[in-house]
């Protein structure tokens, strides 16, 4: 029964009910033709089949324009461990506005700093000998009335400031995780693919957990060793991404080293789901075991605060023959310069892309020494084939990858002249930005392909 019908049965009944009213039912007919065919026109409308996606995803705005705070953003204090009742330590903001374990410092170790502190009520976290890097170190928490330089320094001898530092927070230089991508097929093309010497050689990395078993991998060698507290577990998605541009194969993405074999020391641990962190100690102690291993280049794809200690230990790998490769960040070009790039025995690495123009957010400053192409990088992704992602963390690595190759192939495969080796490099920089050395490119970018360049 249409609701014509149904209404003009209601209203007869009606009528014989209320004999005394007069009805105009020629009236009601009309509107109720009228709203019968309104909603036959939204039954059609709902009954049909929407094929059409109500908004195309490609024209919304990246999502890091509509955030409002970073990803990466963390609490000025952060408790690290799978039991965050008994952590097994917090990392703070600072009053310089940088992250460090709460109230732990380091400073070069000697019987009477040694005393000096704990008359203070200092707790000696670890007294540590550094034979690769011919130091020892006191690691050390001191109470909250203590917990600053200036403090410090009341009841310290002047000699032992020179040394004395927080134990300071570095963080992996790649780009926000919005900005990265995981894509397959054609989207892929790569066109840097030929390696930059076939010799076998030797590099270090100071990074993160590697996925061993991504099958980019393969047929690559890689020693891992990882030096965090209490078998603390590390990432893998920014040490997987940096290892895969120095000896990944896979599809279009070819390995810069084709006969490398990758020393990975694991020193980062997870901040939060997009951001990781690593502890100045942590550092010196995978530093001092790739000293010891005799491996001559090392690439550092992290940044963080300058530091009194990182300064020293860095001095000694180099006085050791060592050759350090570190991102130069990703701040954006009106920031600060970052560290351990920022150090003049660092080799400071920014990035560009495919037309060799600058990455936006690479740092820039008198520190730069290198460029390489650090944008939409193809690289390994954790357990999902391949993908492409950004940032200074990946520039660095080209930088190091030519260093162990004019190392080896010029024979110091165990001993270093550094301005030679470094001569070379520079031979091989191809002048980009102004002419010259500039605060964008430094010296020059370092291209897998030379004839792409021009």
């Amino acid at each position: 029964m249409t609701l014509q019908k149904f209404t003009l049965v209601s209203l007869l009944a009606f009528s014989h009910l209320t004999s005394a009213q007069i009805i105009n039912t020629k009236g009601i007919v009309k509107q109720i033709d009228s709203l019968e065919r309104s909603v036959e026109r939204i039954e059609s409308q709902v009954s049909q089949k929407v094929t059409d996606r109500p908004f195309a995803l490609s024209t919304l705005p990246p999502i890091d324009e509509l955030l409002t705070e970073p990803l990466t953003l963390l609490p000025k204090t952060l408790a690290i461990g799978e039991n965050l009742g008994k952590p097994l330590f917090v990392e703070v903001e600072t009053e310089d506005g940088w992250r460090a374990i709460q109230n732990q410092w380091v400073v070069l170790a000697n019987p009477q700093t040694k005393q000096h502190l704990i008359a203070l009520g200092a707790f000696i976290n670890s007294e540590t000998n550094y034979s690769g890097l011919g130091l020892s170190l006191l690691r050390f928490t001191v109470p909250e009335s203590l917990d600053s330089k200036q403090a410090l320094a009341k009841h310290l001898p002047e000699q032992t400031l020179e040394s004395l530092d927080r134990n300071h927070i570095y963080q992996a230089q790649t780009a926000a995780p919005q900005a990265q991508s995981s894509v397959t097929g054609q989207n892929l093309e790569n066109s840097a693919s030929k390696a930059l010497c076939d010799t076998p050689v030797k590099i270090g990395m100071i990074d993160s957990g590697i996925d061993q078993q991504h099958g980019a991998f393969a047929d690559a060698i890689i020693i891992a060793k990882s030096f965090l507290v209490d078998d603390l577990s590390s990432p893998q998605a920014h040490g997987t991404a940096v290892a895969s541009v120095l000896v990944g194969d896979l599809g279009p993405l070819t390995p810069l080293l084709s006969h490398g074999k990758v020393y990975s020391a694991e020193v980062f641990y997870r901040q939060s789901d997009y951001s990781q962190g690593a502890t100045l100690d942590a550092m010196i102690t995978a530093l001092n075991w790739l000293v010891e291993e005799q491996i001559k280049v090392v690439n550092m794809s992290l940044a963080g605060p300058p530091n009194k200690m990182l300064a020293t230990i860095i001095k000694a790998a180099s006085q050791q023959g060592t050759i350090i490769v570190a991102a130069a960040g990703n701040q954006g070009p009106a920031a600060p310069e970052l560290y351990p790039a920022g150090y003049p025995e660092v080799i400071a690495v920014s990035a560009f892309d495919k037309q060799q123009q600058p990455y936006r957010w690479s740092n820039r400053g008198d520190y730069v020494d290198y460029s390489a192409l650090g944008v939409n990088v193809v690289t390994a992704q954790v357990k999902r084939g391949l993908g492409k992602e950004s940032g200074t963390s990946m520039a660095a690595p080209v930088v190091s990858a030519a260093l162990s190759c004019l190392l080896t192939e010029s024979g110091h495969r165990n001993s270093v002249d550094r301005q030679a080796i470094l001569t070379s490099l520079s031979d091989l920089a191809v002048d980009l930005g102004p002419k010259g050395r500039d605060p964008i490119y430094g010296i020059g970018g370092i291209v897998r392909n030379l004839g792409e360049s021009n």
